[in-house]
């Protein structure tokens, strides 16, 4: 009797089991993360001003919707964020040093081979790197001052200054006032607006190409040294447009519907080239006295080129369509070139 209830017990316990199969297999475990040696994170105000050194290494920036700061690195050393002591923080200083031993102090520049920072999009962010790539993406304004090494930023919401000493700066699809300059180095700005009337952009290279596309601002300056300016795109109505070189051409590629005052002028040689019909108000030379306004206005055709026989200032002055902005050219020698799109 009783070997006949331990079946009957045994029966009852394992028929569950039986009904219901096989266990289903555990779900995949997620993939793995980046493997980083080194991640801090400290909670951040939206409006955080987010501040970092390095003498060495490559840094890139990242907006997100987070209201915290996260920094990593993929190698070892010693990482820190140092805050205001808010809670969240409206200031963050981002140290690294290259040394596990040695904790890095405020002020100090460091080192790492590169460096990612993760910000709330609406960051201030100012960086200095004597040596490494900068790559920054939808943050609220942005200063970089780089001594070695190429700047490329995207989505800046308000305002981008930017300064390298070696290498070139891209600015592309980003809203606000904006300065770039570049010592030797090209610079590049793609679809760039104000937000509002008065932001200004300014851009310039003492050895490099200045190429500007859809810069929209009422204020535009454009010069380099030892290159060449090209803007392509329309212009603003009411806006003041300067471009200038020292040994290269200027060129604008502007809409056939293009409404614009011209003051261009070549100082020692080459020529001056419209593809627009421009009303001339004064066609000289150095050393001539600039003639009365023509009665009719003088209408050079398109694809008229005005240049002087001897090298020696050449200057063209007059109206496209009902002048509705003003557009200021030179070259110290070169050519400049209205060219219709």
């Amino acid at each position: 009797m009783k070997f006949l209830s331990a079946i009957i017990i045994l029966l009852l316990t394992c028929a569950p089991a039986a009904a219901q199969g096989p266990r289903p297999a555990p779900p995949p475990a997620p993939p793995a993360s980046e493997d980083f040696a080194l991640e801090r994170r400290a909670a951040a105000d939206p409006g955080v001003a987010v501040s970092l050194c390095l003498a060495t290494g490559d840094v890139i920036v990242r907006g997100w919707d987070r209201q915290e700061v996260r920094a990593r690195t993929s190698e070892g050393g010693a990482l820190a964020l140092q805050t205001d002591g808010g809670q969240p923080a409206r200031r963050i200083d981002v140290l690294v040093n290259e040394s596990s031993e040695e904790e890095p102090h405020p002020g100090d520049c460091g080192m790492t081979s590169a460096l990612e920072l993760s910000v709330p999009r609406g960051a201030t962010v100012n960086l200095r790197v004597q040596e490494g790539d900068v790559e920054v993406a939808d943050v609220a304004e942005l200063t970089v001052n780089n001594l070695s090494g190429d700047v490329d930023a995207r989505g800046v919401s308000r305002a981008a200054e930017v300064v390298t000493m070696s290498g070139d700066i891209s600015l592309a699809e980003s809203k606000g006032r904006a300065r770039l300059r570049a010592v030797s180095g090209s610079v590049e700005a793609i679809n760039v607006t104000p937000n509002a009337a008065g932001d200004a952009f300014e851009a310039s290279s003492t050895s490099g190409d200045v190429s500007l596309e859809g810069v929209t601002h009422t204020r535009v300056n454009g010069s380099t040294i030892s290159g060449s300016v090209l803007m392509t795109g329309a212009l603003a109505r009411g806006g003041t447009y300067d471009f200038k070189t020292i040994s290269g051409d200027v060129t604008l590629a502007l809409p056939a519907d293009s409404s614009f005052r011209l003051n261009a002028k070549v100082v020692l040689s080459g020529e001056i080239v419209t593809d627009f019909p421009v009303r001339a108000t004064s066609i000289s030379a150095a050393g001539e006295d600039p003639p009365a306004p023509p009665t009719p206005p003088a209408t050079p055709k398109p694809g008229r080129r005005v240049h002087a026989e001897e090298p020696q200032s050449t200057r063209l002055v007059g109206t496209v369509g009902t002048g509705d902005a003003a557009v200021n050219l030179s070259s110290f020698s070169g050519t400049l070139h209205l060219k219709r799109q």
